[in-house]
C-alpha cells in the first residue's frame, strides 16, 4: 500500500507539474509512453496527434479489458492576459491511477486476453474521445473502463460512486443579420436586437420532459456598437441539457428551428452552428455491477455509494454511442474535493488516489475473466 502511495503521489507530481491543454500534450504523452514501454507495454505514439495507447498481450485467447484517461489541462486567464495551464479538473490524477494500476497489472501478470490502456488528448473540448475512435483505437476494446476525481457534494473521502450519470449538453450559436439605420429613422433598419430579443423570449418558452432532467438557456447576447444606430448584428448563444440522448437530439432541432424561424417573423436571416456537444451516460449494467464489487472490496459498503448523477458533459460517452458493441461503466472518485472543478485552486486528498487505482486494477482482472 506505501508503494503504492508513494508512486502515485510521484506520478501525479510529474503530470501536475506539465499541464497542456488539447491536442498540445506533447511531453504529457512522452512521459506516459515512457512508463508504460518501461512496464512492458507495446505502445502507440501520436494516435490521433498526441494520444498514447499501450497494450499488454497475455498471449492467450480473451477480451480485451481497457482503461481510459484523459489527458488535457484548462487553460485561465491571467491579469496580465497571458493564458495559464492548469489541471483543474484532476486529469493529472487520472492519468496517475490508470498508469500505476497499468504497471501493477503488467507486474502481476493477466491469465488471458488484453489490456489496453488509452492516453486520450482534448476531453476539455469534447473532440478527444471522437479522434481516438477515428484513428482506430478501440477497435478491439470489449470493455473500457473511466474514472473521475468528484466534487465534495458528490462523494467525499473514502467514498466511490459506481455509475457516474453524465448529462448530454449541447452548445449553440446563432449569428442575426439585419440591416442598420440611424435611430432617428428606425424605419429604414431592421433591428437584429430586437429579433434577437424575441428569440431568448421564445427559447425561454420551450418546455422539455421534466423526468429527463432537460434544460435550455440563453447565455450570450451581444449586439450594438454605439447608442443611436440601429444594430444589424446580433450574437447569441445557447446551453442545451438533458440526461437522454434522443431528448437530445429533439431539443437541439427545436432550438435551431425557433432561432430560425422568430428570426424570419422580424426579416431577420439567421445561422446557427453547433459549436460542440457531449451524449448523455449509457452505460452496460454488468459493468456497473462488476465496479461495484470492486468498490466494496476496496472501501467497504460504507464507502460504495448508489449512482449518481451529474448535469456535467464527459466525452468518454462517445465512445459506447459510436461503439455500440462497447462495454463500458464509469466510476466517481471521492477525495474531498474542492472548491470545485474547473477552478484554478482545485485540491483534494491524495491519498484517496490510491483506492482509485486499487480499484482500476480489480476491475481489468475481473473483466478479463468475464
Amino acid at each position: 500500500m506505501e508503494d503504492v502511495a508513494q508512486r502515485l503521489q510521484a506520478v501525479w507530481q510529474k503530470l501536475h507539474a506539465m499541464p497542456e491543454p488539447a491536442f498540445r500534450e506533447v511531453k504529457t504523452a512522452a512521459y506516459l509512453a515512457a512508463a508504460l514501454k518501461k512496464a512492458g507495454y507495446q505502445v502507440t505514439e501520436q494516435v490521433a496527434g498526441t494520444g498514447v495507447v499501450g497494450v499488454l498481450d497475455s498471449g492467450k485467447p480473451g477480451p480485451v479489458a481497457a482503461l481510459r484517461t484523459d489527458m488535457d489541462c484548462l487553460l485561465f486567464k491571467q491579469p496580465d492576459g497571458s493564458m495559464r495551464g492548469v489541471h483543474a479538473c484532476g486529469h493529472d490524477a487520472h492519468m496517475a491511477m490508470v498508469l500505476v494500476a497499468a504497471e501493477r497489472l503488467a507486474a502481476a501478470g493477466i491469465p488471458c486476453g488484453k489490456v489496453k490502456i488509452i492516453c486520450q488528448p482534448a476531453e476539455e473540448i469534447g473532440q478527444g474521445a471522437l479522434a481516438m475512435m477515428k484513428a482506430g483505437a478501440l477497435d478491439d476494446v470489449d470493455y473500457l473502463f473511466g474514472q473521475h476525481v468528484m466534487p465534495l457534494s458528490m462523494a467525499k473521502s473514502g467514498e466511490i460512486i459506481p455509475c457516474v450519470q453524465w448529462t448530454a449538453c449541447t452548445l449553440i450559436s446563432a449569428s442575426l443579420t439585419g440591416q442598420a439605420a440611424h435611430a432617428s429613422q428606425p424605419h429604414l433598419g431592421i433591428s437584429a436586437l430586437d429579433a434577437g430579443t424575441a428569440v431568448v423570449n421564445a427559447i425561454n418558452a420551450l418546455h422539455t420532459d421534466p423526468l429527463l432532467g432537460g434544460s435550455v438557456k440563453t447565455t450570450k447576447f451581444l449586439s450594438g456598437t454605439t447608442l443611436n444606430i440601429i444594430p444589424a448584428k446580433a450574437e447569441l448563444g445557447f446551453d442545451l441539457r438533458s440526461t437522454s440522448n434522443k431528448e437530445m437530439e429533439k431539443l437541439r432541432a427545436r432550438v435551431m428551428s425557433t432561432v430560425k424561424a422568430v428570426a424570419a417573423a422580424y426579416g431577420v436571416q439567421a445561422e446557427t452552428r453547433i459549436e460542440g456537444t457531449c451524449p448523455a451516460s449509457e452505460y452496460d449494467q454488468s459493468l456497473v455491477e462488476l465496479a461495484r464489487t470492486a468498490i466494496r472490496e476496496e472501501v467497504g459498503e460504507a464507502g460504495l455509494l448508489p449512482a449518481k448523477a451529474t448535469t456535467v458533459g464527459e466525452d468518454f460517452n462517445f465512445y459506447p454511442l459510436q461503439l455500440p458493441r462497447l462495454k463500458t461503466a464509469f466510476l466517481g472518485l471521492g477525495c474531498d474535493l474542492g472548491p470545485g472543478l474547473h477552478d484554478p485552486e482545485m485540491h483534494f486528498q491524495h491519498e484517496d488516489m490510491v483506492h482509485g487505482c486499487n480499484v482500476l486494477f480489480r476491475l481489468i482482472q475481473k473483466a478479463l475473466v468475464l
